[in-house]
């Protein structure tokens, strides 16, 4: 690789870093204040909410470095250009189009970082958060060991779940339910629970009893669904939201609900949302240049900055937004998800064309 190319690599690096920790720093702060709400509920204590912090970092690395890109490749780009060291650069014979695979590189590495961060690290610190937030639930009470299983009520039943795990699944449930004069009318166990959502829970390998005068009357199904395991609070704390699940965690539960005849488009959105980032992250390293190839006499530093600021939060709104509008008007979220990026992706290839949007 070119001394010239790795120079390239290491400023617009440069740009990047300092714009990744302040934003960090910004929306780490805004979680803290949320989790500080539910400080002294329960067990969860500041020490937990800090580290609650702490652990779903990683998830915001992912969500923010579209924009830090943008952010990053301006501000490092863009402190060459000022130098005039981009027109040394095209002066001695390297082409937009060689400064912008060089740029694309760079993008590809950190699509890289992403697509790890995304099947191995976030998953598990989500979960580790999770654990965290559950200290906050009341009416919940843990098992005898202190260990993932708890007791809960709904209604009349009386719920035991021995773990909850990582992929939105729940083993080894307990359901008793009671009637008036609190005895015990029936008792359902399951292997496993999967959380669809509004749905509420499919229960696996089911055996139901129910106490007769003088026998039990057992019956065994494959699934049984069962809309209120958990109450909202409960499955709101402890069952991760869908995009914190690794993109195979999600295929398996969209290839699962299948096969159960359920509704896979919210897990198809979150899925297609996570894979959008890739392409989005190349749209917004290649964004940074047609600001700085062209003259950058025209726009000082600051518009650029304050322009690139502007494009980064829209994209990210819009791309929410079209989860939202994918989920409630039913669009294919292949369409919904993948379309943004991609069309910010010829832009900005158009742009570099151009030199200057």
């Amino acid at each position: 690789m070119r001394k010239i190319d790795r120079y390239i690599m290491q400023r617009f690096l440069a740009g990047l870093l300092p714009v990744m920790l302040l934003l960090l720093a910004l929306f780490s702060f805004l979680a803290l204040a949320e989790e500080l709400e539910d400080v002294g509920t329960g067990d969860f204590k500041l020490p937990d909410a800090l580290m609650v912090v702490f652990l779903t970092t990683p998830k915001r690395v992912v969500d923010l470095l579209p924009v830090a890109v943008l952010l990053g490749g301006l501000l490092g780009l863009g402190a060459m250009a000022n130098n005039r060291e981009l027109i040394a650069i095209r002066t001695s014979g390297l082409s937009k189009r060689h400064i912008a695979q060089v740029v694309t590189t760079v993008a590809v590495l950190l699509a890289i970082c992403i697509t790890v961060l995304q099947f191995t690290v976030v998953p598990r610190f989500e979960r580790e958060a999770a654990n965290l937030r559950g200290k906050s639930l009341q009416g919940a009470e843990k098992g005898p060991d202190n260990s993932g299983a708890f007791w809960t009520r709904n209604g009349a039943h009386f719920i035991y779940v021995s773990e909850v795990k990582f992929d939105r699944t729940l083993s080894d449930i307990e359901i008793y339910t009671t009637d008036d004069q609190d005895r015990l009318t029936q008792l359902i166990q399951a292997s496993s629970a999967y959380y669809v959502g509004n749905s509420g829970w499919l229960l696996k390998g089911v055996l139901r009893s129910e106490p007769g005068q003088t026998q039990v009357q057992e019956t065994r199904q494959a699934s049984l669904h069962w809309p209120d395991l958990l109450s909202a609070e409960q499955a709101a704390v402890l069952i991760l939201p869908l995009p914190a699940l690794a993109p195979n965690d999600l295929v398996r539960m969209i290839a699962n609900l299948k096969r159960n005849q359920l509704d896979t488009h919210e897990y198809e959105i979150a899925f297609w949302q996570q894979v959008s980032l890739l392409p989005g992250l190349l749209a917004m390293a290649l964004l940074s240049l047609p600001f700085l190839l062209g003259s950058v006499r025209a726009v000082s530093a600051g518009q650029r900055v304050m322009i690139g600021g502007g494009i980064g939060i829209g994209f990210y709104l819009i791309q929410q937004l079209s989860g939202h509008l994918a989920g409630i008007l039913g669009v294919n979220p292949v369409i919904a998800m993948l379309s943004p990026p991609l069309i910010l992706l010829a832009i900005a290839i158009t742009a570099i064309r151009h030199r200057s949007l």
